[in-house]
């Protein structure tokens, strides 16, 4: 068998398996290229995959026992290899740390141009960082600036750690285990970034199961979704330097968040997929909230 016609093949049986995607892919196609690649150990991002290949009867093999796992166990595909994308940047990542995928890594390769004042950071704070593959990708696009990565979550930071070493960003990204901005002290940045758990009561038991091998402290928001990214906008503030910026993605919790605060001006950032889910405020703006 070809590895195009066997990527045809894994798709087929992904889709008949009724899986969920939303961990590094969105589709049973480009999942099968993802799942075959890993299996046979070539490079996704290669430009010269030999897709016309016959393939061994091991090589099909390998590719056989790689998809039986992720359907009958429907875990993520990102766990099964440990390997995820962000940002353009590959990280490790397992079942102590949520799956990265959050629409703030669009904008970290431009540096969030035009709302930041570039020239002028040199402290970023990425709360709820879990794998840290955001506050990583943020040290990679602001060589000048210190990161600190905070999570309440241990093993998440474990998991931040592997990461941050695996970079050699180690000088510049320190890690922090607390909740919101305990362990922070009176520090002040000119970036703020959160991928906050946002997802309400009602949502967290209608999650596909692929979604129950990931913490649920990533995810649980409370009853609206609300609940981190309301004492977030209360003392944000405190913490951001006069120019600051804080980013935020409010997910499944944008209309609970607009309908709470209708009279503060977020400035929500359009997706590449056109979803509307990540806002921005001024330091400014946030001192302005009653």
């Amino acid at each position: 068998m070809k590895l195009e016609v066997q990527v045809d093949q894994v798709a087929q049986d992904l889709e008949d398996a009724n899986l969920f995607f939303g961990h590094g892919t969105d589709n049973a196609f480009d999942e099968a290229v993802w799942l075959v690649l890993e299996a046979l150990g070539f490079d996704a991002g290669a430009d010269d995959i030999p897709w016309t290949q016959d393939l061994t009867e091991h090589q099909m093999d390998s590719v056989h026992d790689l998809l039986s796992k992720r359907i009958k166990t429907r875990q993520p595909l990102a766990y099964l290899v440990n390997k995820a994308w962000f940002a353009g940047h590959e990280f490790f990542i397992d079942s102590r740390a949520i799956v990265p995928r959050s629409h703030i890594g669009e904008w970290i390769p431009d540096r969030f141009d035009p709302w930041l004042a570039n020239d002028n950071v040199s402290a970023i704070l990425d709360l709820c960082t879990g794998g840290g593959c955001i506050a990583v990708s943020l040290a990679l696009a602001f060589p000048e600036a210190t990161v600190d990565a905070s999570d309440l979550s241990k093993d998440a930071l474990d998991v931040a750690r592997r990461n941050v070493e695996r970079y050699g960003v180690e000088k510049r990204v320190r890690m922090i285990e607390g909740d919101l901005f305990s362990g922070i002290g009176n520090k002040k940045y000119d970036l703020i970034v959160c991928n906050p758990p946002y997802v309400s009561d009602e949502l967290m038991s209608t999650l596909p199961k692929e979604y129950h091998y990931e913490p649920e402290l990533a995810f649980s928001g409370g009853q609206t979704g609300l609940d981190f990214i309301q004492r977030l906008l209360k003392e944000a503030a405190d913490h951001l330097s006069p120019k600051g910026l804080l980013v935020v993605e409010a997910g499944s919790a944008q209309q609970a968040l607009e309908t709470a605060y209708v009279k503060t001006p977020f400035t929500w950032l359009m997706s590449e997929n056109e979803e509307s889910v990540v806002f921005i405020i001024s330091a400014d703006e946030l001192a302005g909230l009653s």
